[in-house]
């Protein structure tokens, strides 16, 4: 397998242009504010540096939206059918901690394939899932693993039984995973096609929402897999994504195993690419995950990816600068991963702008051109989703659910930022996202997420007070005010909406899959 530098060309090509064009403009702003000290530079250059990284995180998601649409899905590498071998020994590792789904489970071990074996790797504290993993253990001849101690995450609890286990090829399940019947006998294809792979990565679509908010949200699960996994296997660093992956016993074992980290699936893989091994997706292998079951679990799972990626930072970044991956391998990485802990440093950018030089009475004033491509990439991560829904969905639903992604994210910035800040300074925890919703009232929605809504009615506050207008802020402010929304939206079903597990209806679930592969 090989990979072409040639995406990140033309997305450092282009970003060089604007790059020339804003430190043009950066000159002629450090240049009026070195009459006002030198404590006002340092603020214009940070901010410069800033909008300088953000167009680039901007335009990468552009390229590889446009990319995607316009070359590599009409590119796709057809990967043929492995001669009749003997069959490898697999072994479906079903990885719980309070969360266990029999259901899914279930649909994953009707496999069209003879040598394979189901491991449920269980870290439940709680008795009742505990007894329904027994349970469901006995009733269908299934090993049920448990460990002494929590240590190393879920990596721990992987290692904990990969370690001594006998097998040529593990999956990796998380509680809500599906796979489809032919999972095993497809990935075993890659495999055969690809000698230097060490794991095949699945695709996956998001299926059983059983609200409106995982129904509203789910869709961006079905654009993002096939379009960004497909441009990063031949342009970028594809990585283990922790769940619906196949790893080869080589690959294993030449990685060390995974380490005791939140993001174990990101640095495992990048030590697996150390040892020689590459991350091979399969956009034809489609499995089914499910959407978190409202805002108050999407909030613990953003929690743990920025942590997970803060702690990446810290404990990885020396390790990818040293690696054998080539420069734009490790640039994807860091655009890829680093955005997330980088919300912290946007926090910053907005201070500086809203608080600190309205203070000192002192404003920046760009040229109007950068308006232009600021807006562009403010809505870049949109981009994709417009495209890939855009025939297939009503208008109005489709601008209907990107109003409500930008109330979702731009409501994170405070999660984000205590994430980022709790991780740099601290220790990093995984946080098993909540498969369970109740019912809210208003006043408990109000007081799930007063934090952020007292953040952003301070911010405006105080953008009014020093700037004259609450426009700075609103992206920000105006989503974390409305929280409460979005946190009660799970309550209802959708007119026409089946709330049973067997719900496979419209975009978002799984009879939408002729339009992902088409």
């Amino acid at each position: 397998m090989t990979k072409s530098p040639r995406l990140y060309l033309v997305i450092l090509a282009l970003w060089s242009v604007l790059l020339a064009m804003l430190l043009d403009a950066a000159v002629t702003q450090i240049g009026a504010a070195a009459h006002a000290g030198r404590p006002i530079v340092g603020l214009v250059v940070a901010s410069t540096v800033f909008i300088a990284y953000f167009w680039l995180n901007g335009m990468k998601d552009v390229v590889y939206t446009l990319y995607y649409h316009l070359i590599s899905s009409r590119r796709a590498t057809v990967v043929p059918r492995r001669a009749a071998t003997a069959q490898p020994r697999v072994v479906l590792v079903y990885c719980t901690c309070n969360d266990f789904s029999a259901d899914s489970l279930l649909r994953s071990m009707r496999q069209d394939y003879g040598d394979f074996e189901v491991v449920i790797l269980d870290d439940s504290s709680d008795p009742g899932y505990l007894a329904r993993v027994d349970a469901f253990g006995a009733e269908h001849g299934v090993r049920v693993v448990r460990r002494a101690d929590r240590a190393g995450f879920k990596a721990g609890n992987l290692n904990n039984y990969l370690g001594t286990a006998e097998f040529d090829f593990f999956v990796i399940l998380d509680s809500d995973e599906i796979i489809p019947p032919g999972y095993i006998d497809r990935c075993l294809d890659y495999f055969a096609r690809y000698p230097n792979a060490g794991i095949v990565q699945a695709n996956h679509i998001a299926t059983r929402n059983r609200n409106a908010f995982m129904r509203m949200f789910s869709i961006g699960v079905d654009s993002h897999w096939i379009a960004y996994q497909t441009v990063k296997d031949r342009h970028g660093f594809l990585s283990l994504l922790g769940h619906g992956a196949m790893v080869s016993r080589a690959c294993y074992d030449g990685a060390g195993g995974f380490p005791h980290v939140v993001a174990e699936d990101l640095c495992f893989s990048i030590a697996a690419r150390d040892a020689g091994y590459y991350t091979v997706f399969a956009p034809d292998v489609v499995c089914e995950e499910e959407y978190p079951v409202d805002y108050l679990a999407f909030k613990k799972r953003h929690s743990k990816w920025t942590q997970g990626n803060m702690e990446f930072i810290k404990r990885y970044t020396r390790v990818i600068m040293r690696s054998r991956m080539t420069w734009f391998e490790k640039l994807d990485i860091v655009l890829f991963t680093y955005n997330l802990p980088l919300t912290a440093v946007f926090s910053v950018y907005v201070a500086i702008h809203v608080v600190v030089l309205p203070m000192l009475g002192y404003r920046i004033v760009y040229p109007l051109w950068m308006l232009a491509p600021t807006v562009v990439f403010l809505l870049a991560p949109m981009l994709n989703d417009v495209i890939f829904h855009f025939r297939s969905m009503p208008k109005r639903r489709l601008a209907w659910y990107l109003l409500h992604t930008i109330l979702l994210y731009g409501s994170m910035l405070l999660i984000s930022f205590r994430a980022s800040v709790s991780s740099a300074f601290g220790k990093s925890v995984f946080v098993v996202t909540p498969k369970e919703d109740r019912p809210l009232t208003l006043r408990e929605a109000l007081a799930a997420n007063r934090a952020e809504i007292i953040f952003g009615v301070l911010l405006t506050a105080v953008s009014i007070y020093l700037t004259g207008s609450a426009l700075p802020v609103m992206l920000i402010a105006l989503p974390a005010m409305l929280c409460f929304y979005l946190a009660l939206k799970h309550n209802r079903t959708e007119p026409g909406v089946v709330v049973s597990e067997d719900d496979h209806a419209g975009p978002g679930d799984a009879a939408y899959l002729p339009t992902l592969l088409r």
